[in-house]
């Protein structure tokens, strides 16, 4: 099978078929470097469905091009050959083969490496969900591998934009990974979905299947759609994975959308501490504006009442909640961390002409994937058993209350006791979120007091609720 011949590019050879393209390796002549070229089938009719599917694809891969793990896009046009037909294509980054899910099929990583892949990978789609896209399928075949053996996410074909996802009549899903919120019709898509799925896939990478799967057993879409919507979402069983990270997992997998992590970069900083906890290597996430700086109260790093200096900042931004019914958006949005709101992001500036040409491309690069293809205690209340989530969604907003909690903490032998406030007169009916990060545990209350039993380092994150808003959260950590 020879490519189509393209200006400028030379066709080396065909790396992989999918639904509506092929994928083919050039070399572009100047500058000189291997390319992947993304080239509409001839056969593959483009009805305005399709166009506006690759149009939104087209579209959010110039506005996330330069995350380093995204797979980034060079240029596009329209083939020119005599006799046939024009067809739009897309020029990538080359990623060699195999994919990620083609890899971890016979070797999946090890526990350090799934942890650092996850947590670039959620930087990759924090970045996508700060610009209002929604990817819709991630999953390991989706992942490609840079030369430099980093993770980069393709395959934007379905993503779309949160303020339109509820409009769509139409959602092409890949079964494995989707959570049961798209399986059953209660949306079409949202960040607490894109959670679910990217949980799913760092479970794959350790384990080398999909979570619901069952060697040997029903794998059909039938069976892993009745899995998925019924089953409660399984544990590695892998000896070296720590408890924390399978409680993670399936808490990123839970059934209810509000019980996961609540946005992607929740779940990159609760593998951060799970890596704190291993003695791993730390891995940085790579989202743009996320850095350490002074607390509101402007006291300096390294002094009381200043925040981790590892700790990430980031505005809160509108999302679509996954249970609300078809066509029935209700707009929330994710937890802060501890800066104020950033200034949207700049539009990237590109050709109508180009990118209404590649409005009839649908990037995957290589690897092409085929649609279809979660202690005693002086007040009792306040303290769930180990591993038991009481997580309820909070809208955060500018209207958020301003400043932070102030948390102290103390041990006296096994006894950890944490104390909290507010540096400013509290409001009537001002309540508190409290959060383990150790254990998950995760309750609202009225309390300003929690005593727990560790002969271990035991840290917790607080922030105010006042109304349907919440303050940042203020993290302390007793060794």
């Amino acid at each position: 099978m020879s490519g189509p011949q393209i200006p400028g590019f030379t066709y080396l050879d065909h790396l992989g078929s999918g639904g509506f393209a092929e994928v083919y390796l050039y070399e572009q002549e100047w500058p000189r470097q291997k390319v992947a070229v993304k080239v509409v089938r001839p056969d593959v009719p483009l009805n305005e469905r399709e166009k506006q599917l690759f149009t939104s694809e087209a579209n959010a891969m110039a506005r996330l091009a330069d995350h380093p793990y995204i797979v980034s896009v060079i240029t596009a046009g329209m083939t020119d050959e005599p006799g046939r037909a024009a067809r739009p294509y897309l020029v990538m980054r080359y990623c060699p083969p195999p994919d990620l899910g083609a890899r971890v099929r016979t070797a999946p990583m090890s526990v350090v490496d799934a942890i650092s892949t996850g947590i670039k990978l959620a930087s990759a789609i924090e970045t996508a969900h700060r610009s209002g896209i929604l990817h819709r399928d991630i999953k390991p075949s989706n992942v490609l591998v840079t030369t430099y053996n980093e993770p980069a996410l393709t395959d934007f074909g379905i993503a779309g934009h949160m303020h339109e996802v509820e409009s769509d009549h139409e959602v092409r899903i890949s079964y494995p990974w989707s959570p049961p919120e798209l399986l059953d019709g209660r949306s079409n898509g949202s960040v607490a979905s894109d959670v679910y799925s990217l949980g799913a896939t760092i479970w794959n990478l350790l384990m080398g299947r999909s979570p619901f799967a069952v060697p040997n057993g029903d794998n059909s879409s039938r069976g892993l759609t009745a899995r998925i919507l019924h089953a409660a979402p399984p544990p590695t069983q892998r000896a070296d994975v720590p408890p924390t990270l399978d409680r993670l997992l399936q808490q990123a997998m839970a059934k209810d959308p509000s019980h996961r992590p609540q946005s992607a970069l929740e779940l990159a900083r609760a593998l951060q501490r799970i890596e704190a906890q291993q003695n791993y290597p730390r891995t940085a996430i790579a989202v743009e504006g996320d850095s350490p700086g002074l607390a509101q109260s402007g006291a300096p790093l390294g002094e009381p009442g200043a925040p981790d200096p590892d700790a990430t900042h980031f505005k809160p931004i509108s999302v679509v909640h996954a249970s609300g019914p078809r066509g029935g958006a209700v707009a929330t949005t994710a937890p802060p961390a501890t800066a104020p709101p950033e200034a949207p992001p700049t539009p990237v500036r590109t050709s109508t002409v180009v990118w209404s040409v590649v409005g009839v491309v649908a990037l995957a690069a290589i690897g092409v994937g085929v649609w279809l293809t979660a202690g005693g205690d002086d007040d009792p209340g306040d303290n769930p058993s180990p591993g038991q989530s009481s997580h309820t969604p909070i809208d955060v907003a500018p209207e958020a209350p301003e400043g932070q909690p102030v948390v102290t903490g103390s041990r006296r032998g096994n006894r950890v006791t944490f104390k909290w406030g507010w540096p400013d007169p509290l409001e009537q009916g001002d309540g508190w979120r409290w959060r383990r990060t150790d254990t998950g545990d995760d309750k609202r209350t009225s309390s300003k007091k929690l005593t727990v039993r560790s002969d271990d380092r035991v840290c917790i994150q607080v922030q105010l609720i006042r109304g349907t808003f919440a303050s940042a959260w203020t993290e302390k950590c007793v060794s």
